[in-house]
């Protein structure tokens, strides 16, 4: 982890190959800057709070120099936030409804709906979840979700029907909601 907190970045060729495995050609990349820095004046972003409300990453604790090549629980991280990036860019009010982000309910149940039918931090959950599931398989999902980083709220015994699940609410992810 570089130790240059108020450095601004590009994705790296690994986190662009990460994004791209996620959100296809659906994200202008060149346009994402990563920043290690706090979003708001004066450092008043929480250290261990990250944010992308303007299509832009802002990290201070969890800034990485690739996330491409760190663990799985820091890729998951990455693809959250990246999931706010692909939302801003369908129109949706990241900066608006971010404000309210720290009350917000992370965990969420697969129960058929479509993904747009979800709060918007939910939706960046389903789709870190289901990263972390296609990628790492069910073993590494029943992992995170034991230390909270997967916020699924299904019980769920074998892996194909987790990814049945997954696959209803992202079905016309990304390119649609």
């Amino acid at each position: 982890m570089a130790d240059n907190e108020g450095s601004i970045r590009l994705l790296t060729l690994g986190e662009l190959c990460l994004a791209k495995s996620v959100f296809g050609n659906s994200i202008p990349y060149h346009t994402v800057w990563i920043h290690h820095d706090s979003y708001f004046p004066l450092g008043l972003q929480k250290r261990e709070f990250s944010m992308s409300p303007n299509g832009e990453l802002y990290f201070r604790d969890w800034f990485r120099d690739d996330f491409s090549r760190e663990k799985i629980d820091l890729q998951h991280l990455f693809i959250h936030e990246m999931t706010h990036v692909w939302q801003r860019e369908r129109g949706m009010q990241v900066r608006l409804r971010g404000l309210f982000s720290w009350n917000a309910d992370y965990g969420y149940r697969l129960d058929g709906r479509r993904l747009a039918q979800y709060p918007l931090e939910q939706q960046a959950q389903i789709v870190a979840d289901n990263f972390v599931l296609e990628t790492y398989g069910l073993g590494n999902w029943i992992e995170l979700k034991t230390s909270k980083t997967v916020t699924s709220r299904n019980i769920v015994q074998h892996e194909a029907d987790l990814k049945a699940l997954y696959k209803v609410a992202l079905r016309n992810f990304p390119n649609g909601l």
